[in-house]
């Protein structure tokens, strides 16, 4: 393939090829565990089953009502924001590594470099659908389903969609700045509490000491994404069109700057490994 052509390609033209890396990834997360593919469950299970303990049993957290009118249940309230905070979390962890992991097999054949970071987003993507759909079948039985479910994949291609390119961003800069890996290990830590998944937002001062707190955490992309989750599976209410623009720009955002490193950094990147 000419090097012209590179820029090009498209990764549904490589679908093959990433649903490979997928399945090596798949393959090879629980290989050897006696437990396998239950540990998938159990690992979020056990951060749901802390995080409940803490800030519903010590701290006495309140959750919201549920869509249907019935008193909320703060463990799956708490959930429907782990989900997608799980997501983004493993997904940017495991693609930080991903290109120099695949360094001597990009140094002997031409395959593009999104490839197998797309690849490890498809494994974690799996798993995190599975969780999706325990927390449906956890919500029908509380009653709690309405039209707003039907919403639910239009949010997913959004979220799946901003993660990922987020991801191969961060993955190709990892290559030439390796420092970048342990400042995103910050930004994340950070991250997790000015997201909010263990409170609701109207919880959050309007300001502190002359600093903006709830606007910080309003702009914060995570934050638009977990609450329109909740907002359509648990409180069963449609967000409002500034929601979805919201959405669509931190996504459309996220796509430019995935394709702008993909072509200044991320063509011969067997080169820089």
């Amino acid at each position: 393939m000419t090097s012209s052509a590179r820029p090009n390609a498209s990764p549904w033209r490589y679908r093959s090829l990433i649903w490979n890396f997928a399945q090596r990834d798949l393959k090879s997360r629980f290989k050897g565990t006696a437990l396998g593919w239950a540990w998938s469950l159990m690992l979020p299970l056990a951060t749901l089953l802390t995080y409940s303990l803490v800030f519903s049993v010590i701290f006495r957290l309140q959750p919201p009502d549920f869509g249907n009118g019935r008193a909320g249940f703060f463990p799956v309230w708490l959930w429907a924001g782990l989900i997608p905070w799980t997501f983004f979390l493993i997904t940017v962890s495991v693609a930080m590594p991903t290109l120099l992991a695949s360094g001597p097999m990009l140094q002997k054949v031409y395959f593009p470099s999104y490839a197998p970071i797309l690849g490890g987003v498809t494994a974690i993507l799996v798993q995190s659908a599975i969780e999706l759909a325990l927390l449906g079948a956890v919500l029908i039985l509380f009653g709690s389903i309405g039209p707003t479910w039907l919403l639910l994949p239009l949010w997913a291609v959004f979220f799946v969609t901003f993660v990922a390119a987020l991801s191969v961003s961060l993955a190709i800069m990892n290559v030439y700045y390796r420092d970048l890996a342990h400042l995103v290990n910050v930004a994340l830590q950070l991250l997790f509490y000015l997201t909010p998944i263990i409170y609701q937002i109207s919880l959050v001062p309007e300001s502190w000491h002359g600093i903006p707190l709830q606007t910080i955490v309003r702009l914060n992309p995570l934050a638009l994404f977990v609450d329109t989750l909740r907002a359509l599976a648990y409180d069963l209410k449609v967000p409002d069109i500034w929601t979805w623009l919201g959405m669509v720009a931190w996504t459309a955002c996220a796509i430019g700057l995935a394709i702008l490193v993909y072509r200044s950094h991320g063509l011969d990147i067997g080169e820089s490994i």
